[in-house]
């Protein structure tokens, strides 16, 4: 590993690390039923995994949980969350086990580009500038750059590859899945308690479709071998 590339990682922790701060300082009193099922809800989602064509980063069912959580729960909140489900995402085992720095890459690269998302969701809501879709669209938006610009950076730090090329792959077969996540999350968000659980069932369930269409349309491509596990959704 280069050390512009131990640089950059060591960027990425430290973000992360002031956000959980930021997080702590300004948390309050938790939905913690809410909490606990979206936390939940994120891991199981997490672990329905593909690969993309070309790359071994992985693309995952997590994005509606996690845009759910912007939604719904506080900074720490989602931070928790993202974290889970970056963690569930990228533990593996057997001979193609991730390195620990890998796993650390992949959970703080996804709770960057929540804690971002959350802010720029929650920042624009308290404007009243712009509609909740408008809001759901832009915090999508900046979830899927800052979730994917670290992921095609640190690779080609490490594998000398053309950022810009690899970033282009990942946005090529990712895109359809954010569009997806997004509209999903957006109809889940409008069913109020006690029809919430049932919503998020639901939810799982077209996930669980999804990822076994990606799956079966993926399987058998060829791909080259980057050492980083990519983080989120359209990793």
């Amino acid at each position: 590993m280069t050390n512009q590339a131990k640089a950059f990682i060591g960027l990425v922790v430290g973000v992360s690390l002031v956000e959980l701060c930021l997080g702590v300082s300004h948390s309050h009193q938790p939905a913690w039923p809410q909490f606990l099922v979206l936390l939940t809800a994120a891991v199981v989602t997490s672990r329905m995994r593909v690969k993309l064509p070309g790359m071994t980063t992985t693309m995952s069912g997590n994005l509606p949980v996690i845009l759910l959580a912007v939604l719904q729960l506080d900074l720490l909140g989602v931070l928790l969350v993202a974290s889970a489900a970056g963690l569930a995402q990228s533990v593996t085992s057997g001979a193609k086990r991730n390195r620990p720095v890998q796993i650390l890459f992949s959970a703080c690269t996804l709770m960057n580009a929540t804690a971002a998302a959350h802010w720029a969701f929650h920042r624009f809501l308290a404007s009243g500038s712009l509609t909740h879709a408008l809001l759901l669209a832009l915090s999508t938006a900046v979830y899927f750059f800052l979730n994917t610009t670290p992921v095609a950076g640190i690779i080609a730090l490490t594998e000398n590859h053309n950022v810009f090329s690899l970033w282009h792959r990942v946005f090529l077969w990712s895109f359809p899945n954010y569009v997806i996540g997004a509209g999903l999350a957006g109809i889940a968000s409008t069913v109020k308690s006690p029809a919430a659980l049932t919503s998020l069932g639901a939810l799982v369930t077209v996930l669980l479709a999804v990822y076994h269409s990606y799956k079966h349309w993926l399987r058998g491509s060829d791909v080259i071998a980057p050492k980083v596990v990519a983080a989120g959704a359209g990793r």
